[in-house]
């Protein structure tokens, strides 16, 4: 994840806060149970506890004195790797929600730390027997077409993200059984019982994005040419599908620490030597870079002044994906000879000290990791041949994304594979096809930097061990924990120790192999203000949303 430094927090103007009932807390327990709340999920609630604040400043922008001087008629040259495919929230391909973060605003936002924070809702909290999640909305906020933002629009928009044929949010908003107009500004998100308590967390991704109820109702084409369609700081002039994407200032926008250049040209480069070239050369304002060498390359050029650069550790973790019931990989001692045959160390020397050696689903600073559990499998090669050899021998294929900064790891885990007495082979696929056909039953085993702990755990359970992934092919082991865990009721002294468990069920049963968590570097040059507080960064993906130029 990030580095986890928690920045300062404006103080509430009432009692929810976290989990945690204000009749029977102390404050300074308070404070504690707030800020691991906004640093890892709006988690679950009791009475109207939830993930709330006030104060209709608070952004998920750098604030203002990161702006502070800023060059309001520049146009900021960014460049990423990331395609963008269509410019319509409820069909985006995943990843394309960056770029579509600067013409849509979100229900909730994140910022640089992973804090849950207001965005067109500025309140937050589960009912005390977990029926809904109410959000009290932002009330001076306008669609760019005109249209204003209410209560009305956040249904529509939600309705249309679990009921349009191709939406792909549906998942995200399973959970709610319908949306409830208390008033203009006050909605109810009904939910089924005991779920939904990392809705919060959902609604700062594409999921919480919302259209003009006008521009839906008129059949604006979203995915092309979505006009005054957002309510966000700007406005789309310019898309060239997988090639780029073009916004100007918006002429009005509620939030005074974001949209404060003139506009933005996002650029597709795939290849990171050309970004790096860019921001050298001055053709380039900011861009990122996460492979080793290129990492290394930003820091000596730092260290020069050609440019500047700021780093973040990835949340995602590099590791490796089993299928447990697949060919022999339904044998537990295969799983374990393979998880204790492998060295972290040299995993990490292949990106050059830029992989955070890891044994946890979660970054340790995270309350969702548990400090106290040693992992089981430790590289110990004796060992993996000793468990190979009591079944007999083992065959294995090792797929991977070919031409990814996986490619390497997964030689070595070949390598290593073979030592310990495996008959392992490589198959090497195209990146488009790795996940979504590992998913779908085709591999058995993937080395792999996809996966990614979700701000609420109960998320990342969903996500990859009993729903998408699949990676608990005995899910009777975790299912009645992480249905417990997931009750919005619960608070989370209750639910840490739940999923605790379940991390401890998954590592011990082999769904999964932790290795290390990558770098992702921002580089920029010395006239943008921002770079190094950009939400998202951790994963790879970037909100420009408070990004600025100095004068």
């Amino acid at each position: 994840m990030s580095e986890n430094t928690f920045i300062r927090l404006k103080p509430f103007s009432h009692g929810p806060v976290d989990l945690i009932n204000l009749g029977r807390t102390s404050m300074s327990v308070i404070g504690r149970t707030r800020l691991r709340c906004l640093a890892m999920a709006a988690a679950a609630a009791v009475v109207v506890a939830g993930c709330g604040a006030s104060g209709t400043d608070e952004s998920a922008t750098q604030g203002a004195d990161a702006n502070a001087g800023a060059a309001v008629n520049s146009v900021l040259k960014f460049t990423s790797s990331a395609p963008i495919q269509n410019l319509d929230p409820v069909t985006h391909v995943p990843g394309n929600y960056p770029y579509l973060a600067l013409t849509y605003d979100r229900l909730l936002m994140l910022d640089a730390d992973d804090n849950i924070i207001p965005g067109l809702a500025t309140d937050w909290s589960f009912a005390e027997d977990g029926s809904h999640l109410q959000l009290k909305l932002r009330q001076d906020v306008t669609f760019h077409d005109g249209t204003p933002f209410n209560a009305e629009a956040v249904k529509i928009n939600i309705e249309r993200g679990q009921t349009q044929t191709d939406s792909t949010i549906k998942a995200d908003l399973k959970d709610i059984t319908d949306v409830e107009i208390v008033d203009d500004h006050t909605v109810n998100l009904k939910l089924e019982k005991g779920t939904g308590v990392a809705l919060p967390s959902v609604l700062t991704t594409q999921s919480g994005m919302m259209v003009s109820p006008k521009a839906i109702a008129d059949g604006v084409d979203l995915k092309k040419n979505p006009g005054k369609a957002g309510s966000g700081p700007y406005i789309i002039t310019e898309f060239v599908p997988n090639e780029k994407v073009v916004v100007k200032k918006a002429d009005s926008y509620w939030d005074p620490n974001a949209g404060k250049l003139a506009g933005i040209e996002l650029e597709r480069v795939p290849d990171a030597t050309t970004r790096l070239k860019g921001v050298q050369t001055g053709q380039t304002d900011l861009s990122f870079v996460s492979s080793a060498n290129d990492v290394v390359q930003a820091e000596q050029l730092a260290k020069t002044g050609a440019l500047r650069q700021s780093t973040t550790t990835f949340r995602n973790v590099l590791g490796v994906l089993l299928r447990a019931d697949q060919g022999d990989l339904a044998k537990p001692e295969v799983r374990q000879a393979i998880a204790h045959a492998i060295d972290p160390k040299q995993i990490v020397a292949l990106f050059s000290g830029k992989c955070a050696p890891t044994r946890s689903l979660y970054p340790a600073k995270s309350v969702w990791a548990d400090p106290s559990y040693a992992y089981p499998y430790e590289y110990d090669p004796a060992k993996a041949k000793e468990l190979v050899k009591s079944v007999g021998g083992a065959k294995v294929s090792i797929s991977f994304a070919s031409a990814t900064n996986t490619e390497q790891p997964a030689n070595v885990i070949l390598a290593a594979m073979k030592d310990a007495g495996i008959n392992a082979e490589l198959n090497p696929v195209p990146n488009s096809e790795l996940e979504p056909r590992f998913i779908a039953g085709d591999f058995q085993l993937e080395v792999t930097n996809t996966f990614n702990p979700r701000i609420d755990p109960a998320s990342t359970v969903d996500q990859y061990f009993l729903n998408g992934y699949r990676l608990a092919t005995d899910a009777k082991l975790i299912e009645k924990t992480a249905a417990k865990a997931a009750d919005p009721r619960l608070d989370e002294k209750t639910r840490v120790p739940m999923y605790h468990d379940l991390w401890k069920t998954a590592l011990e049963q082999v769904w999964f192999i932790p290795l290390c968590n990558m770098t992702n570097a921002a580089i920029y040059n010395d006239k943008v203000v921002g770079a190094e507080r950009v939400p998202w960064a951790n994963l790879g993906l970037w909100d420009l949303r408070g990004v600025a130029k100095t004068k």
